[in-house]
């Protein structure tokens, strides 16, 4: 029991950088744009579709497929802000009707992705070993999902902080009169936040397509992770984000091994329910007065 503890913990570990990668983009187009982008697992899927199509059926190179992904939905993501958010940003939309809107987009892309692959379980094959390091058993795929992760997450805070592209955007997520004073354009802020967004799917597709199988309703699961990680870390803010990643994929593996995966995301979702009661900012929110 000890080992099987151990090797969930790890497990559960390698999953939260990955899970923290994808409540990034969520939380990124959250803190910026001010909508919660409920068909962003949904663009993750997208992006498996992507690589799977070009990797198996246009028989590419698995690695030149996967960086194909990134600028192919970057473009996804300009399309959305340009047909679905701008309209709900232009019309003043109130958050019920931008989640209503977004909901709706959900059920446009899975039963899109269904009409096009079809409902069967779409993967590419690939043969990868499994890393022992003493009773800690490793599987390779999850290994680059972690660390190419982390690799993007610090390659991000360094945009966000050095560049003033990065520096831009955290002003108008923090005060967007000042920042249309100091002469940064909200309108093209919002498309590239849209696009880095997108790429960040392409990204987190190319990372999950050696270890999962893709199909329709695929990204509903992930969606509904990545909210829950970026509401229980606090709204808008990156770090609680992070953080409560790794607290969701921890949780996540050792209740698995200790029940099962269904009452797993159960214990989760308690979790999350009592966190938000006892203090509904998040982790590392800040309570807005009244």
């Amino acid at each position: 029991m000890t080992e099987l503890l151990l090797n969930s913990i790890v497990n559960g570990i390698l999953l939260g950088g990955v899970l923290a990668l994808l409540a990034f983009g969520m939380n990124l187009i959250f803190g910026v744009v001010k909508i919660i982008h409920l068909a962003y697992g949904q663009c993750v899927m997208l992006g498996m579709y992507v690589v799977y199509t070009l990797a198996v059926q246009m028989h590419l190179p698995v690695i030149l497929s996967c960086i194909i992904a990134l600028p192919v939905m970057g473009i996804v993501g300009l399309v959305l802000q340009l047909l679905v958010i701008n309209p709900l940003l232009k019309a003043k939309a109130n958050p019920l009707t931008q989640l209503l809107a977004l909901a709706g987009l959900t059920i446009v892309v899975e039963n899109a992705a269904q009409v096009v692959w079809g409902a069967d379980l779409r993967g590419i094959n690939i043969q990868l070993p499994l890393i022992h390091i003493g009773n800690v058993f490793l599987r390779t795929s999850n290994l680059i999902a972690f660390f190419g992760a982390l690799l993007t997450l610090w390659g991000l805070y360094l945009f966000l902080n050095r560049t003033y592209l990065g520096l831009a955007i955290r002003s108008i997520a923090q005060d967007l009169d000042s920042a249309r004073l100091m002469g940064i354009n909200p309108r093209m802020i919002y498309f590239i936040t849209m696009a880095a967004g997108g790429i960040l799917t392409g990204l987190i597709a190319a990372f999950f397509s050696p270890i999962y199988a893709v199909h329709p309703h695929f990204g509903g699961s992930f969606t509904l992770m990545a909210f829950i990680i970026v509401v229980l870390g606090g709204m808008g803010n990156l770090l609680g984000g992070f953080i409560g990643a790794f607290i969701i994929g921890v949780v996540t593996s050792v209740s698995a091994v200790l029940t099962s995966t269904e009452i797993a995301d159960i214990i989760v979702l308690v979790i999350f329910i009592s966190v938000i009661l006892i203090r509904p900012q998040g982790l590392l929110g800040i309570r807005v007065s009244k």
